[in-house]
């Protein structure tokens, strides 16, 4: 699985990172290293989605989801086994950069449409922005709103002003899920989810490994010097805030943000 060697290489790095090394072999079985990736998959890797979830591609049709009408408008509801095991967190939009399906005749009703095909060479870019743009200001008139609709857990819907119906056979939209393993994980979000998983793990350590602490037994007075392990899991509020500062900015993909420059 691809997962397994990403796990282990951060479980490890983990050890060091702690300070684990020379404890390792001795924890108890239930709290030993094998452990720890559980506590990634468990913990790290659901809060870490809420903020940066997976994206993909999902087509939309009567193979992929149950089609209803209600209340005036065609509705889709996701079937679960189309979803790979993926735990659904949203929808972003219809996938406009696909002309395949029915995607592009939403399209065309704008105006003049969002497709030009006006591919011309170095020497003519410059008009092909000009046209381009011209073409949006004229289809924004026209322009009916189109925009997708979700309702948690699995429900879609295409809306447009004027109550305009929308009944379409098939078309490709953007899904939310959350991350099952850490190759969906942008190598640039990687420091910070290294550092969630971290505390997460440390957390988990320090919780049950406390009850172990100063215990007396024949053979030896257990002292396990927890206080570094409480410091490392008392930092997962700091990481939490610091993914919140981010959440809304450039460095999230999964976000409608549009940055101007004038001149």
């Amino acid at each position: 699985m691809a997962m397994a060697n990403n796990i282990t290489d951060l479980v490890n790095k983990i050890e060091y990172r702690l300070g684990l090394i020379p404890l390792a072999d001795h924890l108890p079985k239930e709290f030993s290293k094998d452990k720890w990736a559980g506590v990634i998959q468990r913990d790290t890797l659901v809060t870490f989605s809420r903020y940066f979830p997976n994206r993909v591609r999902f087509p939309v049709n009567t193979k992929t989801c149950d089609k209803a009408r209600e209340d005036g408008k065609w509705v889709y509801y996701i079937k679960d086994e189309f979803l790979g095991g993926a735990k659904l967190l949203g929808a972003m939009d219809i996938d406009w950069q696909d002309t395949s399906a029915d995607n592009l005749s939403v399209g065309q009703t704008a105006g003049y449409g969002y497709y030009i095909p006006n591919y011309g060479g170095m020497e003519s870019t410059f008009d092909a922005f000009l046209s381009t743009q011209m073409s949006a200001d004229v289809a924004s008139l026209y322009n009916n709103n189109i925009y997708l609709e979700f309702t948690y857990p699995n429900k879609l819907s295409i809306t447009r002003a004027g109550n305009i119906d929308v009944n379409l056979q098939s078309f490709v939209v953007t899904l939310l899920v959350e991350h099952s393993n850490l190759s969906t994980i942008s190598p640039t979000k990687m420091e910070t989810f290294e550092a969630l998983a971290q505390a997460d793990v440390a957390n988990f350590l320090f919780m049950n490994l406390r009850y172990y602490d100063q215990l007396e037994t024949i053979y030896v007075n257990i002292d396990l010097k927890l206080n570094e392990l409480e410091q490392a899991a008392g930092k997962r509020q700091d990481i939490i805030d610091e993914i919140k500062n981010s959440y809304v900015s450039a460095a999230n993909d999964n976000i409608p943000y549009i940055m101007t420059v004038s001149g």
